[in-house]
C-alpha cells in the first residue's frame, strides 16, 4: 500500500470520535449600509459573489477562533462517518474500523485541547498576531502527523480487510458517478 493512501486513510480515521458542533445560524441578512446596491446589484465579480462576500464576513466576526477551530474538527468527524457509512463495512471489517476510530480518539483530544486554547469571543481573531496564527497552525499540523503516526497500524489492518471495490472508495473518496 502505498504511503499516500495510507496517510489518507489515517485522516479519515483520525477525526473518526469527533463530535459534530452545531453552529447557529442567523437566518436574516445583515443590514445594509446606506446608499448601498440592492443584493440583486451584480458587481465586477458576477451575480450574487457581493452576498457570498458579506456573508463570510459576517460569520468571521460572530464566530470566534476556538468556535472555527472545533468546526473544521466536526466537518472531518462528519466526512469520516459518512465514509464508514458508504465503505458498508461486514461484520467482519467493523471491529477494525473501531479500532482505527479508537487509534485516532487521543489525537482527536489533542487537536481540542489546541482549539480550547484559542480566543472564544466572537470577532477575537482581530486581535492574534501572525506569530499566534502560526503557532496554532503548527501545533495542530503536529497533533495531526501525531495521529497519523498512531493510526497507521490500525488503518494497515483495516485496508488489508476491504474488498477491492471498498478499497478503491477509501482510495479515492471524492469521485463522483
Amino acid at each position: 500500500m502505498n504511503k499516500s493512501t495510507l496517510a489518507g486513510a489515517a485522516m479519515i480515521a483520525v477525526a473518526a470520535l469527533t463530535a459534530p458542533a452545531m453552529v447557529a445560524w442567523s437566518q436574516s441578512p445583515p443590514p445594509r449600509p446606506a446608499g448601498a446596491e440592492p443584493s440583486g446589484a451584480h458587481g465586477p465579480a458576477g451575480p450574487g459573489h457581493e452576498k457570498m462576500h458579506r456573508g463570510w464576513e459576517r460569520w468571521a466576526r460572530e464566530v470566534s477562533p476556538q468556535q472555527a477551530c472545533v468546526d473544521r474538527i466536526a466537518r472531518r468527524a462528519g466526512f469520516v462517518a459518512a465514509m464508514g457509512v458508504k465503505l458498508g463495512l461486514t461484520p467482519d471489517q467493523k471491529p477494525l474500523w473501531d479500532k482505527v476510530v479508537a487509534a485516532g480518539q487521543s489525537a482527536q483530544d489533542s487537536e481540542r485541547k489546541l482549539c480550547n486554547a484559542l480566543p472564544s469571543a466572537a470577532g477575537a481573531g482581530d486581535k492574534l498576531t501572525v506569530i499566534d496564527r502560526m503557532n496554532h497552525r503548527q501545533q495542530m499540523l503536529q497533533a495531526r502527523l501525531q495521529a497519523l503516526q498512531q493510526t497507521e497500524p490500525a488503518v494497515q489492518a483495516l485496508y488489508q480487510a476491504l474488498t477491492a471495490e471498498q478499497k478503491a472508495m477509501l482510495d479515492h473518496p471524492f469521485r463522483r458517478g
